[in-house]
């Protein structure tokens, strides 16, 4: 507890970037952007809560393409996107994202589980605040394999009645990381499974927060969130993105959007 109270005296300032939707491609383009300008010292160390415009996939930065039925995906419209970060495959249809850049100093100086663990208290905190009185998983194994993000849990991971109501997941540079992570709000089984190449009963225990708490409101939850950060030992100021990251993010985007057609082009002549 000393330990813990000591690293609440030392107030860390932060950016916060309140929640909006983007087009999927954008959301992962902003990410990289910010993580850039964060870990070259140009901008705070950033927290963004945002949603997403569109159905979308995003799949973890080393896995397999194969795991997804990119037919149907091209088919249906839905965008097939791969993440900076590790983890599995997220069906984003209606949930809340956040993403936190910092690099590697003060309180986050230490290794991966550490920053998971400072972030996933924070988490808690929030969630308590909401109504919904969640625990951390603490074993760092990971048995299931599935391809699917929330049909596997691993450590620093939150869970409420054994269910998993957020998937993280971190990209570490030798400066800085960037932690991504996903609250699915209400979950669509059928498209779940028709979306990811995987056994179809994974799925069925895959659960939108809405149905185990009902009411559950995103403008709520981020206000529960920045309550959270504060009496976790972080000084917020709430701001946009600034012009540069901006331009940046449009650079990636662009290209990501190019490559993708590429992709398609070379998919669908196959």
């Amino acid at each position: 507890m000393k330990k813990r109270d000591n690293l609440r005296s030392f107030r860390m300032l932060i950016r916060f970037i309140e929640y909006e939707e983007h087009d999927p491609y954008f959301n992962m383009a902003v990410d990289e952007a910010i993580s850039f300008f964060v870990r070259t010292g140009k901008v705070l160390p950033t927290f963004r809560l945002y949603g997403w415009n569109k159905k979308a996939v995003t799949i973890g930065e080393f896995q397999k393409i194969e795991e997804i039925n990119r037919d149907f995906c091209i088919a249906n419209q839905i965008p097939v996107v791969r993440r900076p970060t590790g983890g599995k495959g997220i069906l984003h249809n209606d949930d809340v994202t956040y993403s936190f850049s910092c690099k590697k100093e003060g309180r986050f100086k230490g290794n991966l589980f550490q920053a998971y663990e400072i972030l996933s208290h924070v988490f808690l905190k929030a969630f308590n605040l909401t109504g919904i009185f969640a625990e951390v998983k603490k074993e760092k194994r990971v048995i299931n394999k599935s391809s699917l993000c929330f049909a596997r849990s691993s450590f620093g991971e939150i869970c409420f009645k054994n269910v998993k109501i957020i998937g993280s997941a971190q990209k570490r540079w030798i400066d800085g990381f960037l932690q991504q992570g996903t609250i699915p709000v209400t979950v669509d089984r059928e498209l779940l499974k028709k979306v990811f190449l995987c056994n179809p009963e994974e799925a069925e225990h895959i659960f939108g927060i809405r149905e185990l708490i009902e009411e559950f409101d995103r403008i709520i939850f981020q206000e529960n969130l920045k309550k959270a950060l504060q009496e976790e030992g972080f000084a917020l100021v709430v701001e946009p993105l600034e012009k540069k990251e901006l331009f940046l993010a449009q650079s990636l985007y662009d290209k990501q959007v190019l490559y993708n057609k590429i992709e398609m082009q070379q998919k669908q002549s196959c």
